[in-house]
């Protein structure tokens, strides 16, 4: 499951228990980086069709 909390810049996600800052790839726009809030050097990049199958397609349709 997945929440979202806007509180400012970057997004701050939710997901399994573990929570993620999500930014916009600046060289690619179909791409976010999901970078762990506990641990900064965990990250992963996803691009739009993982992030609808991770559950968080609702943040590819926003506008950065």
């Amino acid at each position: 499951m997945s929440t979202i909390e806007i509180g400012g810049s970057p997004l701050t996600v939710t997901h399994n228990c573990k929570q993620y800052t999500v930014k916009r790839c600046a060289l690619n726009d179909n791409q976010w980086r999901l970078t762990s809030v506990d641990k900064p050097r965990e990250q992963i990049t996803l691009n739009r069709w993982q992030m609808h199958i991770a559950g968080f397609g609702h943040l590819t349709e926003m506008k950065a």
